[in-house]
C-alpha cells in the first residue's frame, strides 16, 4: 500500500518514483479510467435532469484525479529522457528566450531537481557563456565566479559579456577594473569577448591594460570575435587607442563597432590595418568617405553589416578611388532613413562575389513612395551594372519598409535578372507593380525561385489579387526557353481580411492551375505558402 504522506509529496514535489509507485499510479489510472467508462453509460441512459447533473460533476472529479496521475507518468518525471537529451534542451530554451538572462535561466533550471542538476552540469555548452554582467560602481566583478562558471564549459568555446554602467555617478568600475584585465589575460582562453560602455574611455582604459600584458596571457591565442560599443567619447584619442585593439589582437576574425557620434573636427583614424578580418559590422553615424577608408584595409571580408542607426551621415568628401571587396558575399544595411542617399555608398564599392544583399529602412510616419528616380534603385543598378568587378552574382535580395513607386520597384528589379530570392518586407509600395509586371514584353526575374511578400504597410493599397494574378501570368507565358523557376511564394498579410473565403478561393485555383502546394494558417496574421511539385488537396485554416 502506498503511504498517504509518500502519495502527498509525489504530487506536490519533483522526485523520481521507483518501480512500486509507478505500479500504484498506473492502477490507479487504470481504475478511475473504468470508473468514467461506466459513468459515461449510466450519463446515456439517465433521463433526470438532477442525476445528470451529479453524474456530470463525478465524472469531472474522476477526470481531474486521471489527469494528476498521468501527469506522474510524464517522461521527466520518470527519468526515461536521456540526460543528453535533456541538456541539449536546456540549450535550446537558454539561448531562444529573451526574457531572462542565460545565467538566470541555467540557474532556474538546475534548482528543479537533482537530475536537471545533473544533466545541466553535464552539458559543457551551457556554461560556456556569460553574458549581462553588469559593473556599476561601487560592485566590482566578481572574477571568482566567473571562472568557476567557465571551468564547468570544459574546452568549449567561451563568451563573456559585459556592460560597464554609470548609473549612480559619472566613474565607471569598467575602467579600473584590474581584477577584470586579470581575468581576460590569465583567466580561460575566450572566443567571443563583448565590451560595452557609456563612454570610450573606459574601453580605451582596458584596452590599454590589456596591451601592456598582451605577451603574457591567452586571450591574444584564442580570441576571434570582438564587440566594442560605446555612446559617447570626448575626444578622438579614445578612438585611436580603441582602432589600436587589432594590433593587440591580430586573432579576431569577426569585428563589431558600435561607435559614438562623429564630430566634424575629430581626425578618425580610417585604417584598421586588419587583413584577418572575415565579418566586420559597424554602427555609426560617420562620412561615407571615413568608411569607405575603413573598409579599404579589409580586403578579405565575407560578411558586412552597416547600422546607419536611423541616423543621417554627415556630408562625405568626394571619393576617388573605388574600394574593392573581392570576397564580400553578404551585405546587410540597417537603420537607413528611406529619404537619405546613405546608399551612394554602392556607387563607390566594388563586389565581385556579392551573392545577398538586405536593406533595412527606418518607416517614418505615413511617407508617400519615392518616386521614379529614388536613390537605392538608382545606387542598386549602379552596383550591378557600373564598370568593372560588378555584382552580377547577386542572388538574394531583401527590402524592409521600402517606400518606393511601382516604377520604381521595376527599376531595380528588371536590372537583376540573375535574381534568384526576393523578399519584401513592410513594403511601402502599392500592388500595381505586379499588376502591371504581366504586360512588361520580357518576363520579369526569369531565375527567381522564391518570393516573400511580408506585412505589406497598412498605409499604402496592396491588393493580393494582383499578386495572384502575376503568379498565373508566370505560368501562362512560359516557355521552353523561358521556363518559370518560381519554386516558393510566402505571403503574410499583417491583418485579418474580410475577404478571406474570396482568399481561399483563389489560393486553391493558384493550386489546381499553377501547381503550386498551399497551406493557409489564420491566426493574427494570414500565412500563404506555396511550393511547386505538389497540389492542394484542401485548405487548412487554423
Amino acid at each position: 500500500m502506498m503511504d498517504q504522506d509518500r502519495l502527498t509529496h509525489l504530487f506536490t514535489g519533483n522526485v523520481t518514483l521507483n518501480p512500486l509507485e509507478l505500479d500504484f499510479v498506473k492502477h490507479e489510472i487504470e481504475a478511475r479510467s473504468t470508473t468514467i467508462h461506466q459513468l459515461e453509460v449510466q450519463l446515456g441512459v439517465l433521463k433526470a435532469e438532477r442525476e445528470i447533473h451529479q453524474l456530470e460533476l463525478q465524472l469531472e472529479i474522476l477526470k481531474a484525479e486521471r489527469e494528476m496521475y498521468q501527469a506522474l507518468l510524464s517522461p521527466l518525471r520518470r527519468n526515461l529522457l536521456p540526460p543528453e537529451i535533456l541538456g541539449e534542451i536546456f540549450s535550446i530554451s537558454v539561448s531562444t528566450s529573451t526574457k531572462l538572462s542565460w545565467d538566470c535561466q541555467l540557474n532556474t533550471l538546475c534548482r528543479v531537481c537533482r537530475v536537471w542538476r545533473d544533466a545541466a552540469l553535464a552539458m559543457p555548452a551551457l556554461w560556456a557563456h556569460v553574458k549581462g554582467l553588469y559593473i556599476d560602481a561601487p560592485k566590482k566583478l566578481d572574477v571568482a565566479r566567473v571562472r568557476e562558471w567557465f571551468k564547468r564549459s570544459g574546452s568549449v568555446k567561451k563568451t563573456l559579456h559585459i556592460d560597464g554602467l554609470h548609473r549612480r555617478n559619472r566613474s565607471c568600475h569598467l575602467s579600473p577594473q584590474n581584477e577584470l584585465t586579470n581575468l581576460l589575460v590569465d583567466g580561460p582562453p575566450l572566443d567571443t569577448l563583448s565590451l560595452t560602455c557609456v563612454y570610450a574611455e573606459c574601453i580605451e582604459t582596458i584596452i590599454q591594460q590589456v596591451a601592456s600584458r598582451a605577451g603574457e596571457g591567452q586571450l591574444c591565442d584564442s580570441l576571434r570575435s570582438l564587440h566594442l560599443g560605446m555612446i559617447h567619447a570626448k575626444s578622438d584619442m579614445s578612438l585611436g587607442v580603441i582602432w589600436a585593439i587589432l594590433d593587440v589582437i591580430p586573432t579576431i576574425r569577426t569585428l563589431s563597432l558600435d561607435l559614438s557620434h562623429f564630430h566634424f573636427d575629430w581626425d578618425v583614424p580610417g585604417n584598421l590595418s586588419q587583413s584577418n578580418l572575415t565579418t566586420f559590422s559597424i554602427a555609426c553615424d560617420w562620412p561615407i568617405s571615413l568608411l569607405l577608408e575603413i573598409l579599404r584595409a579589409c580586403p578579405n571580408i565575407e560578411t558586412l553589416i552597416l547600422d546607419h542607426k536611423g541616423l543621417i551621415r554627415r556630408i562625405s568628401n568626394a571619393v576617388n578611388t573605388p574600394v574593392l571587396l573581392p570576397k564580400l558575399e553578404t551585405l546587410r544595411m540597417q537603420g537607413l532613413v528611406s529619404y537619405s542617399t546613405d546608399t551612394d555608398i554602392f556607387c563607390h564599392l566594388q563586389l565581385p562575389s556579392l551573392y545577398t544583399l538586405d536593406i533595412a529602412f527606418v518607416p517614418i510616419g505615413r511617407e508617400d513612395p519615392q518616386d521614379l528616380d529614388t536613390p537605392v534603385g538608382r545606387n542598386i543598378v549602379a552596383l550591378v551594372s557600373g564598370g568593372p568587378n560588378q555584382a552580377t552574382n547577386l542572388q538574394h535580395l531583401r527590402f524592409e519598409s521600402l517606400a518606393i513607386s511601382s516604377q520604381g520597384l521595376h527599376s531595380i528589379l528588371s536590372s537583376l535578372p540573375m535574381l534568384a530570392h526576393l523578399t519584401l518586407d513592410k513594403l511601402r509600395s502599392q500592388s500595381r507593380f505586379f499588376r502591371e509586371a504581366c504586360a512588361f514584353p520580357t518576363q520579369l526575374l526569369p531565375r527567381l525561385r522564391t518570393l516573400r511578400i511580408l506585412n505589406t504597410s497598412e498605409f499604402v493599397t496592396f491588393e493580393n489579387d494582383d499578386v495572384y494574378d502575376f503568379l498565373v501570368n508566370r505560368k501562362h507565358t512560359a516557355t521552353e526557353e523561358v521556363p518559370d523557376s518560381l519554386e516558393e511564394v510566402e505571403l503574410v498579410i499583417s491583418r485579418c481580411r474580410p475577404d478571406i473565403d474570396k482568399q481561399a478561393q483563389r489560393l486553391c485555383y493558384l493550386s489546381s492551375e499553377v501547381g503550386l502546394r498551399v497551406s493557409v494558417t489564420i491566426v493574427q496574421v494570414l500565412f500563404l505558402i506555396f511550393q511547386r511539385g505538389f497540389f492542394l488537396s484542401n485548405c487548412d485554416y487554423l
